[in-house]
C-alpha cells in the first residue's frame, strides 16, 4: 500500500513557466490533449489579473530508479494556457489534428439538417498537441518564439489589453499548487505508475461534478431579483408550471424552464432558434449564456445570439404578471384527463403541451380562451403521429425535429388565443 504527504502553496506565474520550460514539470502520457480555445485563455488571465480565485495545480513526485519527476496531475490547461500568454502565440486548431476518441453512442449529436454555419464543429475540440510541442524549439521565450513564427501552425497571441502596462505582471500573480509526495516503502515503479494513474482517474472521472442546474444557479444569484423568472416562479413563489415533471431514467424529473425562456426569446424576434448548438452537450453553454445576456454577464460563445431581444423592453415590467397567467392555464390544463397525472414521457410530450402556450402566454403577452375543449386532442394528435415515427423517436433531439415542435405547437396554440 502506497501512502502519500501532500503539500500546499503557491508560485507566481513567472515561476510555473520556468519550471515548464526547464522540463521540471512533464505531463503523464494519460493526460488528455489541449482543449481550451483562445477565450478561455483570455478569462483564465482576466481573472488572474482581477485576483478571482483560481483553482490549483496538482503536481505529484514520481521517483523511478534514482530520477526523481514531477509529473503534471491536474492542471494542464491553466498552465498551458499561462505559457502560450507569456510566449504569445496560440496554436491554430485547424492546422493540428484531432486526437484520437472513442466514438460516442448519443446519436442527439447528429442533426442532418445543419447548414453550414451550424455545423456540429466545437473550438473546444481536442487537438494531438500539448504544451511540451513548444519544448522542442528550445528553453527561452525568444527560441521558443523564434521556432513557431517560421512553422506557420500558430497564431500571435495579445493579452496586452488584459495585462494592460502592467510590467511585472507575471511576478507578482500567483496561482497555488498540491504537491503529492508518495511514501514508497520499496514500492516497485510499476505500483507507483499505478497509484498515479488511479490518482489522475479518481480526480477527473469520478470526482462529482455539479449538474448543469447547480450549476447555473451560481448565475442566477449574481442578480437575486431574477431568480424566480429563471425558475419559473410566481410572485408567490409558486411553480408556474404546477409541478409538470419529465420521466427520464425511470425518475420523474422537473423541466428545465431557462430551455423554453432561452428558445423562445429568440423565435419570438424572428431568429432561428438554437443555431451553432446542434449536439445537445453544448446546448447547456447556450441556456447558461440566456441567463448570463439577461444578467449582463460575459457569454461563452456566439455572444450576439440573443441581441434581437430586449428584456428590458419586453418582460421586465410584465413577467410576473405573466407567469401568473402562464400557471392559471397550466392548472386548467392539468384539470384535464390527458394531463391529469401530471408527467410528461418525452420532451416530444413536453415540447408540444408547452412551446407554444409560453410562446403566445409569456412572451406575447395573450391569454388562452376560456374554452380548450379541443385542444388536448389537438395537442395529443400530433404527439401520437410523431411517436409512431421510430426514426423521429430515436432522433427527437435534433435541431430539425425541435424546431419542428416549436412551429407546430405554436400553431395549435394560435387558435386559442385572445
Amino acid at each position: 500500500m502506497i501512502k502519500n504527504r501532500t503539500y500546499y502553496g503557491e508560485y507566481t506565474l513567472r515561476h510555473w513557466i520556468n519550471l515548464l520550460l526547464r522540463k521540471n514539470i512533464i505531463l503523464p502520457d494519460y493526460q488528455r490533449s489541449f482543449v481550451w480555445d483562445e477565450r478561455d485563455l483570455k478569462r483564465l488571465i482576466k481573472s488572474i489579473k482581477e485576483g478571482q480565485f483560481i483553482q490549483p495545480v496538482t503536481i505529484a513526485l514520481y521517483k523511478e530508479n534514482e530520477d526523481s519527476k514531477n509529473l503534471l496531475l491536474d492542471g494542464q490547461q491553466r498552465l498551458t494556457s499561462i505559457l502560450l500568454s507569456f510566449i504569445g502565440y496560440f496554436p491554430n486548431k485547424s492546422k493540428f489534428d484531432e486526437a484520437e476518441k472513442l466514438a460516442s453512442e448519443d446519436d442527439s449529436a447528429q442533426d442532418s439538417e445543419n447548414t453550414p454555419s451550424e455545423s456540429n464543429v466545437s473550438s473546444h475540440k481536442s487537438i494531438g498537441w500539448t504544451f511540451q510541442e513548444l519544448l522542442k524549439y528550445g528553453s527561452t521565450k525568444e527560441k521558443i518564439q523564434e521556432g513557431l513564427g517560421k512553422e506557420g501552425k500558430y497564431n500571435e497571441l495579445d493579452i496586452e489589453d488584459i495585462i494592460g502596462s502592467e510590467n511585472n505582471f507575471w511576478e507578482e500573480h500567483f496561482i497555488g499548487f498540491s504537491y503529492v509526495v508518495p511514501v514508497f516503502n520499496n514500492s516497485n515503479n510499476e505500483k507507483v505508475k499505478g497509484y498515479f494513474s488511479k490518482l489522475f482517474r479518481n480526480m477527473n472521472y469520478f470526482g462529482k461534478k455539479l449538474s448543469n442546474i447547480e450549476s447555473r444557479k451560481s448565475l442566477y444569484y449574481q442578480n437575486q431579483e431574477y431568480t424566480s423568472f429563471f425558475e419559473g416562479k410566481t410572485s408567490e413563489d409558486k411553480d408556474v408550471l404546477c409541478g409538470l415533471k419529465i420521466k427520464q431514467d425511470l425518475q420523474n424529473n422537473s423541466i428545465d424552464f431557462v430551455r423554453y425562456l432561452s428558445i423562445l426569446s429568440q423565435k419570438c424576434v424572428g431568429d432561428t432558434p438554437l443555431v451553432g448548438y446542434s449536439s445537445y452537450k453544448s446546448r447547456e453553454s447556450f441556456y447558461a449564456d440566456y441567463v448570463s445576456y439577461i444578467l449582463g454577464l460575459e457569454q461563452e460563445q456566439r455572444e450576439r445570439k440573443f441581441d434581437k431581444f430586449k428584456f428590458n423592453e419586453t418582460l421586465k415590467d410584465t413577467w410576473k404578471e405573466r407567469f401568473s397567467n402562464l400557471r392559471e392555464v397550466v392548472l386548467k390544463l392539468k384539470g384535464q384527463k390527458e394531463l391529469e397525472e401530471g408527467i410528461f414521457f418525452s420532451w416530444i410530450e413536453a415540447d408540444y403541451w408547452l412551446f407554444g402556450l409560453i410562446y403566445y402566454v409569456v412572451f406575447m403577452g395573450k391569454r388562452i380562451k376560456e374554452d380548450i375543449t379541443n385542444l388536448p386532442q389537438e395537442v395529443i394528435s400530433k404527439i401520437n403521429d410523431k411517436k409512431g415515427n421510430e426514426y423521429y423517436t430515436k432522433n427527437s433531439n435534433r435541431l430539425g425535429n425541435i424546431r419542428e415542435r416549436i412551429e407546430e405547437s405554436i400553431n395549435i396554440y394560435s387558435n386559442y388565443v385572445s
